[in-house]
This record gives C-alpha cells, sequence and structure tokens, in this order.
C-alpha cells in the first residue's frame, strides 16, 4: 500500500456521511446500485449508531483528506461480528487495501473475542466475494430477498474463528 495512504478507526462528524457517499459514488456505475442502495447503506449505517450503540468498530482509509475505502464490523449477540461496508474506490484497488481492512477487522473480532463473522452481500459483486473466499469466509446461505431494488439475491458468508 502507499505511504501516502493512513487508515484510521476514531470516527469524527461527517464520517458517517463519506462511508455513505463512497457507496453511492463507487457502486452506481454498476447498475441496480443507484441512490436506493445509497439509502440502504444510510439506514445501515445509522441502525450501527442508533440501535447498535455503535458496538463495533469502523475503519477509514484515506489518501489525504479523500475516503478511498472502509469497513467495519458490528458485535452482535452471541459473540458474533458482521462485517459491514467493505469498500475501496477503484482508483485505489489492486494494493491489497481489500485485504488488509477485512484482515484488521478480523483481528478486532479475535481481540473481543468474537467466535465467528459473518456478511451480508449480493450477486453481481465476484471481486469481493472471491476476496472474502480467499481470506477464509464461506457461503452458509443464498436466498432471494427483497432488497434495496427488488428481489436480489442475498448471499450469506461466515467465517469461524474459534
Amino acid at each position: 500500500m502507499s505511504q501516502d495512504i493512513s487508515i484510521r478507526t476514531n470516527l469524527r462528524p461527517g464520517d458517517l456521511g463519506r462511508i455513505i457517499s463512497l457507496h453511492g459514488e463507487v457502486y452506481d456505475p454498476l447498475g441496480g446500485y443507484g441512490l436506493t442502495f445509497e439509502a440502504f447503506v444510510g439506514r445501515t449505517i445509522a441502525e450501527f449508531v442508533l440501535d447498535n450503540g455503535a458496538r463495533g468498530q469502523i475503519w477509514l482509509a484515506e489518501q489525504g483528506d479523500r475516503l478511498i475505502g472502509c469497513t467495519a464490523i458490528a458485535l452482535r449477540e452471541g459473540n458474533r461480528g458482521q462485517l459491514r461496508w467493505v469498500l475501496v474506490d477503484p482508483s485505489a484497488r489492486g494494493r491489497g487495501m481489500g485485504k488488509q481492512l477485512v484482515n484488521s477487522a478480523m483481528e478486532y473480532c479475535r481481540k473481543e473475542g468474537c467466535n465467528s463473522v459473518f456478511l451480508e452481500t449480493t450477486d453481481g459483486l465476484p471481486e469481493s466475494q472471491t476476496l472474502y473466499e480467499k481470506l477464509g469466509f464461506a457461503v452458509t446461505s443464498e436466498s432471494v430477498e427483497e432488497l434495496w431494488d427488488g428481489p436480489r439475491p442475498l448471499i450469506i458468508m461466515q467465517m469461524d474463528l474459534a
């Protein structure tokens, strides 16, 4: 990873909005993601703070003042972590940032005593699913659910830590 990229976990006002904005900008060209997806991400971030009490941690990768990557862990019941909002701006891909962000999240889960970590993803994101599989996640279920743009495959992956 380049020297001018830093990763921080201390959140400041505006950071949550930046995560939502990055998702909107990066996913929009993929088709089927648009404003409704951006609103969906906004809702899940609001739930993380308001309903989950921000139990977990968020990682922000920045190049100067620009957010170029992020991920988070939401701590859940039963000593489980949920991996959320894994995203690297296309301009910063190919440097191992996604792997570094997810590995930092897994290390955090181990320190917090999580027995497992799960994530939710969907079709049309083969690079993401490949990364998750390489890091040790396995598909535990696939179903069609009503998501931000209508019925869409919901893929749940999990990694056991214990």
